[in-house]
């Protein structure tokens, strides 16, 4: 279901293809999209090197 369908007094069966709001709505979610796809990457990169430093303070034992 279309988020407009029931808000729109224009609404009609595909009419979301030529729609002005519903483009910029695609855009804003392609936006929103892309800034959390950056946040999550940006902390999944620091996260990982704070375990690696961590796990690197760790002491070994070696076998002989």
């Amino acid at each position: 279901m279309l988020p407009c369908q029931s808000t729109c007094i224009n609404y009609q069966p595909g009419c979301h293809k030529n729609c002005l709001k519903w483009k910029l709505f695609l855009d804003e979610q392609e936006l929103l999209r892309k800034s959390k796809k950056e946040y999550l990457k940006y902390y999944n990169t620091r996260c990982n090197m704070e375990i690696h430093s961590l796990l690197a303070l760790q002491p070994r034992s070696y076998s002989r």
